[in-house]
């Protein structure tokens, strides 16, 4: 059989009507590997729409057509996609199958059991996370009477065939029925709201006729199959990761069903007591009766003991569960009954509302292909402890966890009494041995309860089916471990007895010993040593696994009514690590106060969802509990637009550490199969948040990432302060965000968010009220001698500021009571100021005071400066004054003294209007002290909040509704008051759309990065600041859209507005012409005319866009104002000056500015010479020209376009033609009488030539004008605009730049003027000349030697010359002239004159230059030599110096020798007389010692 091939569903597909209103076409079945090959799938036709209970009440399911012979409801988007592990034979709907009795979706509403009828289904990863998290959801939500697993109870109990929907309206508590049609709905969360999905009662088969979806013991109960049928569907958005052989990624059942986000986190050995710590604040804690007995009420006691008695009757796994279920009932709740963390237990009374949370683990299969070691020896681990445990590696689920617990399951019995008379003299224990005894050192318990329906389950049969099933699961390139079966273990039960022992006798041996509920006695124990307390451990974790497994069996061959079989079992601290490697914290959104949505679908995959769908989902999915929330308590909900960003702002503001939960959501494919999935890339969606300040470009390390393909939450935390976070999410078809807290937060756009940064920060509040209260405080104990020192230094101690910036608060404290009384100050109230900060400063305050004296100067003394002996003596005046103001604060600030009264007196009646708005005095006092203060921000905690707080200022203006073409959009003159920092922020609904920032005095832009003006600090100035705006409309208009700029600054005031409101209505002259080569690049020039004082825009545009441009503004020939650009270039603003005497000094000090950057050298361009040197810079008369030059020569043209370039080139020659008209109709030579009849009438000639010059000139004006209008985009051309206010638009011409051309024309005129006829006499003479020479050529033979040698017609008046036969070349002996000749007249010599002069003086210049640069190098050389000179003298007497220096330690060294050689020569003779004595004395010696020599030398 050969697979149809399926086509890719196009984006433009997806959108259409929701499904199952009406019936369609067949379905057929899905094209995946678990279904039938021979039909294709269907593609998804649209997104499910949001839910609402009216469209469901109102749905036709069309039961009164199910007959026999009638069609019956298929599926529009086709079969489900079953788990690849599924093989698909058939498809079957309820009544083929079931013929004994009438098919029903509900039966047993009391309790399921999807376990025992469903052995062949555990083979599929898919299957067994389904099946647990439907029991892990009913044991949450459905076990009151027992312990609790969440921090809180569920209001109502959850039903799973309550999602189902058929033949009943959407009401709570609803029934659905059995629709014989087929038809029904399934209500499921997903993309952030709850939706309505149809499904048909299809259901597959395998080969063996065994149903492939999850079913009851009852096989007429439908709701399992319907309810997974959905859920598949919503599977099948999820993609696994690449390469890991898993049947579904980061998909989770139980946020499908209830809406809970799921957190997840990684697992690892080396932080397990964070984990542990986390448990416990999350999860309930098993307590022992003895502790939760000691404060329980009295009436609680008689429970409790019979509960006792109870639990000592029955099994150790069910003994837990009373026990824990006991320990819930210690907690009286009016609304709820719940078991709380141990801290919460005993706690006092406490109203903090607790976020209620599930916690799950789960360990997935590894890669049976590793071939690294350290992930080989982690998979061996694993598998083995969880083997300990009755858990399996191959087959991966998620687990409950329920509990945590810290002690033994039972308490260990009491020591027995002691006799009193033991106690009088106890003996001491002695240990008889030779060894030392090493201490015991007892393991924490630390135990977690985890509950799961396969927990010592018959994995046997699981496998024996798997094998049963084909060779799928024994090839090794599959990832899935099914592939290794626990069945080659048993083969040889000895070999697995031998494994069992020495894993567990390693396992044990590792651990530190530790004592339980169900060992033997501590005391017993101990003595025993550590192998007997091993082997209690071993029996203990024997007994428990024989225990649940016989609760197994029991519960197997129990009814269908009993519960469904959740067993539970301790999993020790130590290997719960090793068995699991990821925990699901499950997050209850309903339960938080604060949250907040938003979603973003993209236009290719958004639904049609109408205005009213949208109300109800928000009012049916956002609504928040009443017993949940805090009186007080908001929810903030947003639903983006489909052509929303992906960047959104989160502001947080408080006082405590803030923990918010963020949920994203990804869809990253949409209608593809199994085998598009595979082949296609697709990236997972992410999230990443980060700091963010507009006050700054630098980017921070991202706080927060997120990657998925279904859903997954992140807990944030954040201390205490402001805090501003970048979030930026993406996703290939669409991203959900669902943030919610127990503190207030703002989540939005930046126009959302940007508000709440305008207001001072609550730590900034709390520290102002701080210090103000301890003002208060001091002001109300000022006159009390005991508290008035203490209440002082606690002031000075909450202000912290030192003693330098002692009178930094002094006058923040008198500005406070100015701002708070409304006025200035009296003597008597500056005074007590004074008193109270300890600071004689006027702290500015006499303000009138000081304007009197000085308005009070005597007239002797102006213009005048004092003398020395006045200033002495003014400042003995003001030091005795400040000697006496000095004694008179410290006698005032003495408690007890008649000043002291008073001045408590007058800040008592100060204090009563500031008391009135304390917390806005105790602001204005602390952001005075920041604002005045270098550093005093440092010294509170709430200075970390200071680059966070902004305020800005709003501008807006409309967008032109034109397209594909450049605009101004806004240009406005700002003034700064005072150095600032600014950044504008921009809000455009153009893409492409650049803010230039210009300086009016120095013409400088402040720069930009990535066409982004940079946070910059703007310094006051006479012109301000102008800001531009330039943009680039796209193929389709803007219909009403605004331009909006936030100017964004620390604090106020911002800079204002040269005007009142800003204005976009501008005037824009644009010129356009064709590309024309040339020597100098030069592209256009436009001469520039302006009657007054006129700013504008200047921008040039190229048809090609990678040509490299310059712009420049030239007056006189003298760059003013340039700008270099690739295709596009703009000088943003400049002020072009009028040429007259009307703004003199304005003219003058713009030119100077101008003049600052201006280069200074002449520009290629005809006339420049003479504009230079007529009209220097330093006149009020003005010349300016607008140039645009190629550079680099980035504009070449192809050579296609040669004969378009030349047509060009020739029009602009006719241009220059003055007698063109004349010249064309004159065919013959003039003869004599022609040439006197011209003079004669020469003046009337001469006249008309003129007029129609004229004419001419308007109609070369008007073709040119034509030509503009006219042009051929497709040839190179060029566009240049000109823009300025509207009202200022007739005040500047623009124009093209004939100078040149008109000085030509001009000279004509005047020949013929001078000489009437005289063009025509040369006309005629040069077509002779041209004539003789085509003539001569034609003559002239191919091959002859000699030259043919013609006389050559030559005017009237000139000699005529006959050459020889052999042509001398006479060129080496003309001095050369100019390409074309030109009358010498007075001007040619006047400028011939000039440029000898300009040479002559050039030359004396650099003669001069030279002359001068000769002399100071003659004297640097002199210089130099007398350095060297310096330099060697100084060497020299250095030399000197050592030398003399070791000449003189060499006379000393050698005087010192000498002395000692002298007292030795004076020390020898007594040693001589003393030898002379003892010869004397011993002659004999001596002879016999000469007497043995002499016979030795014989």
């Amino acid at each position: 059989m050969s697979k149809t091939p399926k086509k890719k569903t196009s984006s433009s597909s997806l959108v259409a009507s929701s499904p199952g209103h009406s019936p369609k076409k067949e379905a057929s079945s899905a094209v995946s590997a678990s279904e039938s090959p021979e039909e294709p799938k269907k593609s998804l036709i649209s997104l499910w729409p949001e839910w609402s209970d009216t469209e469901v009440n109102a749905e036709k399911w069309d039961a009164a057509k199910a007959s026999k012979d009638s069609k019956l409801f298929d599926d529009p988007e086709g079969k489900v996609e079953l788990p690849a592990s599924l093989r698909v034979h058939t498809w079957k709907r309820p009544s083929d199958y079931i013929l004994n009795k009438t098919p029903v979706v509900v039966e047993n509403e009391a309790a399921f059991d999807l376990t025992s009828a469903n052995e062949h289904l555990l083979s599929s990863e898919l299957m067994r996370w389904v099946i647990s998290e439907l029991y892990i959801l009913w044991k949450v939500c459905n076990t009151a009477e027992e312990k609790a697993i969440s921090t809180e109870i569920v209001s109502s109990l959850w039903k799973p065939w309550e999602h189902i929907y058929s033949l009943c309206k959407a009401v709570k508590d609803h029934m659905p029925l059995y629709n014989a049609y087929g038809k029904y709905v399934i209500k499921l969360y997903w993309m952030g709201s709850w939706r309505k999905i149809t499904v048909d009662d299809m259901l597959p088969f395998d080969k063996d006729g065994n149903l492939l979806l999850p079913a009851t013991l009852n096989q007429s109960e439908l709701w399992p199959m319907l309810l997974v049928k959905g859920i598949l569907k919503v599977a099948s958005t999820d993609i696994p990761v690449s390469g890991s052989g898993r049947e579904l990624g980061e998909f989770t059942v139980i946020h499908c069903l209830t809406g809970w986000i799921p957190e997840i986190i990684p697992l690892k050995s080396w932080y397990t007591g964070k984990i542990w710590e986390f448990l416990r604040d999350n999860i309930p804690q098993f307590q022992l009766e003895e502790e939760s007995s000691e404060e329980t009420t009295p009436a609680d006691l008689m429970t409790t003991d019979s509960n006792v008695n109870e639990m000592k009757r029955e099994s150790p796994t069910v003994l837990k569960n009373r026990e824990s279920a006991t320990r819930k009932n210690k907690v009286d709740d009016q609304d709820r009954k719940t078991i709380q963390p141990k801290a919460a237990i005993h706690a006092n009374n406490t109203t903090k509302p607790i976020s209620q949370t599930v916690v799950c683990a789960s360990y997935q299969p590894l890669h049976l292909m590793e071939k690294r070691t350290s992930v080989l020896t982690r998979m061996a681990d694993s598998s083995e402890s969880l083997r300990q445990y009755g858990l399996s590696q191959l087959f991966s689920h998620p687990v409950l966890l329920t509990c945590t617990r810290d002690c033994p399951l039972v308490a260990p019995p009491k020591p027995p009494p002691v006799p009193q008379w033991k106690l009088i003299r106890p003996r001491k224990q002695t240990n008889i041995t030779d060894e030392p005894k090493e201490p015991i050192v007892q393991k924490p318990e630390q135990f977690i309860e985890v509950s799961s329906p396969f927990i010592n389950y018959k994995l046997m049969a699981m496998v024996a089916h798997d094998m049963e099933q084909g060779g799928v699961k024994r090839r090794g390139y599959n990832s899935n471990l099914n592939s290794f079966s626990e069945m080659d273990d048993s083969e040889d039960d000895h070999t697995k007895n031998d494994i069992t022992q020495n894993t567990l006798n390693v396992s044990e041996t590792a651990e530190t010993s530790q004592v339980t509920a169900e060992d033997k006695k501590k005391d017993d124990s101990i003595a025993n040593g550590p192998d007997k307390e091993t082997d209690g451990k071993e029996k203990e974790r024997l007994q428990t696994a024989k225990e649940s497994s016989g609760a197994l069996l029991l519960s197997q061959d129990a009814s269908a009514s009993d519960k469904p079989p959740l067993l539970e079992t301790w999993v020790d601290l130590h290997n719960f690590t090793k068995c699991f490697q990821t925990l699901l914290v499950f997050h209850k959104p309903d339960t938080y106060a604060h949250q907040c949505k938003t979603s973003h679908f993209k236009n290719s995959i958004s639904s049609r969802l109408s205005a009213a769908a949208l109300s109800n989902a928000v009012a049916s999915t956002h609504s928040i509990s009443a017993h949940a929330r805090q009186p007080d308590s908001t929810a903030i909900v947003q639903t983006q637009s489909a052509d929303g960003k992906g960047t959104h702002f989160l502001f947080v503001d408080s006082l405590l550490p803030t923990e918010i939960v963020i949920g994203f959501s990804a869809l990253v494919h949409w209608g593809e199969s199994v085998e598009e999935k595979k082949e296609s890339s697709v990236r997972p969606g992410s999230l990443t948040a980060k700091p963010f300040s507009w006050k700054s470009m630098v980017s921070e390390l991202p706080v927060v990432q997120i990657q998925t393909t279904a859903s997954k939450a992140v807990l944030l935390p954040l201390p205490p302060g402001r805090h501003v976070l970048h979030v930026h999410t993406s996703a290939s078809l669409a991203v959900h965000l669902h943030l919610f807290s127990m503190s207030p937060f703002v989540f939005g756009d930046e126009e959302s968010v940007m508000p709440h940064l305008d207001k001072e920060s609550l730590r900034f509040c709390e520290q102002a009220v701080m210090i103000m209260r301890s003002l208060g405080r001091v002001i109300s104990c000022f006159s009390d001698p005991e508290e008035q020192p203490s209440t002082t230094k606690e002031l000075e101690k909450t202000h912290g500021v030192g003693i330098q910036q002692q009178r930094v608060f002094s006058e923040a404290v008198y500005h406070m009571f100015c701002s708070a009384l409304g006025r200035k100050l009296t003597s008597e109230e500056l005074f007590a100021v004074q008193t109270l900060t300890g600071d004689p400063s006027p702290h500015g305050s006499n303000d009138k005071a000081l304007d009197a004296r000085s308005d009070d100067t005597p007239e002797l003394w102006n213009d005048r400066q004092a003398t020395d002996k006045e200033m002495q003596a003014a400042t003995v005046l003001q030091a005795g004054w400040k000697g006496y103001l000095v004694r008179e604060i410290l006698t005032a600030a003495r408690p007890g003294t008649k000043e002291n009264l008073s001045v408590a007196k007058t800040l008592q009646e100060m204090w009563a209007p500031v008391e009135s708005d304390l917390e806005k005095n105790a602001v204005s006092l602390l952001r005075h002290m920041v604002a005045n203060g270098e550093g005093i921000a440092e010294l509170y905690p709430c200075g970390e909040d200071e680059c966070n707080r902004i305020t800005f200022s709003d501008y807006s203006v409309p967008i032109p509704e034109i397209t594909n073409s450049w605009i101004l959009i806004f240009r406005e003159v700002f003034h700064v008051p005072k150095n600032m920092l600014l950044v504008p922020k921009i809000f455009s609904p153009l893409p492409v759309c650049i803010v230039h920032v210009i300086n009016n005095d120095t013409l400088e832009e402040i720069p930009k990065v990535f066409n982004r003006v940079e946070p910059y600090i703007y310094t006051p100035n006479k012109g301000g600041y102008t800001f531009v705006a330039e943009a680039q409309t796209g193929d389709t208009p803007v219909i009403g859209g605004k331009w909006r700029m936030f100017l964004i600054g620390c604090r106020e005031p911002l800079p204002q507005l040269a005007r009142e409101t800003p204005s976009n209505n501008f005037s824009v002259k644009e010129l356009k012409g064709y590309y024309i080569p040339n020597q100098k690049d030069i592209i256009c020039r436009h001469v520039v005319k302006v009657s007054s004082d006129h700013s504008a825009t200047v921008q040039f545009q190229t048809s090609k866009s990678d040509v490299y441009i310059k712009l420049s503004i030239l007056d006189h020939e003298k760059e003013v104002a340039s700008s270099q650009g690739k295709g596009h270039v703009i000088i943003p603003v400049y002020c072009f000056l009028a040429s007259n005497g009307g703004s003199v000094a304005q003219a003058g000090a713009r030119q100077d500015q101008g003049s600052l950057i201006a280069e200074g050298r002449v520009t290629g361009g005809g006339g420049g010479k003479e504009g230079s040197d007529q009209h220097p810079t330093d006149t009020l008369v003005h010349k300016y020209y607008i140039q645009a030059e190629v550079l680099q020569d980035s504009w070449p043209l192809p050579e296609s376009l040669s004969s378009f370039i030349q047509k060009l080139r020739d029009i602009e020659r006719n241009e220059m033609r003055v007698f063109g008209d004349i010249l064309d109709s004159t065919s013959m030579p003039l003869g004599a009488d022609q040439q006197k009849e011209g003079q004669k009438s020469a003046p009337k000639s001469t006249q008309k030539d003129k007029e129609r010059n004229k004419d001419k000139d308007k109609l070369t004006s008007k073709s040119s004008s034509i030509m503009e209008q006219s042009l051929d985009e497709s040839k190179p051309h060029w566009t240049l605009r000109v823009v300025s206010d509207h009202s200022e638009a007739g005040s500047i011409e623009v124009k093209k730049d004939t100078e040149k051309l008109e000085e030509i024309r001009a000279m004509k005129l005047a020949w013929e003027a001078a000489e009437p006829g005289r063009a025509a006499k040369a006309h005629q003479t040069r077509l002779r000349y041209l004539k003789e020479l085509q003539e001569r050529a034609e003559s002239k033979e191919p091959g002859t030697a000699e030259t043919d040698n013609q006389p050559q017609p030559q005017e009237s008046g000139e000699l005529i010359h006959n050459t020889d036969k052999n042509d001398i070349d006479y060129t080496p002996f003309i001095r050369k002239s100019l390409l074309q000749p030109r009358l010498k007249d007075e001007v040619l010599e006047e400028e011939q004159r000039r440029e000898r002069s300009e040479k002559f003086q050039n030359f004396r210049l650099i003669w001069d230059n030279i002359l001068e640069q000769r002399k100071q190098e003659k004297i640097a050389r002199k210089e130099m030599m007398k350095r060297q000179l310096e330099t060697y003298i100084g060497f020299q007497d250095t030399m000197d110096a050592y030398r003399q220096k070791m000449l003189q330690a060499r006379e000393a060294f050698c005087s010192r020798i000498l002395k000692e050689q002298s007292h030795k020569k004076i020390e020898e003779p007594p040693m001589e007389t003393v030898e002379q004595v003892e010869l004397e004395k011993n002659p004999t010696t001596v002879q016999s010692s000469g007497r043995k020599s002499g016979g030795k030398r014989k």
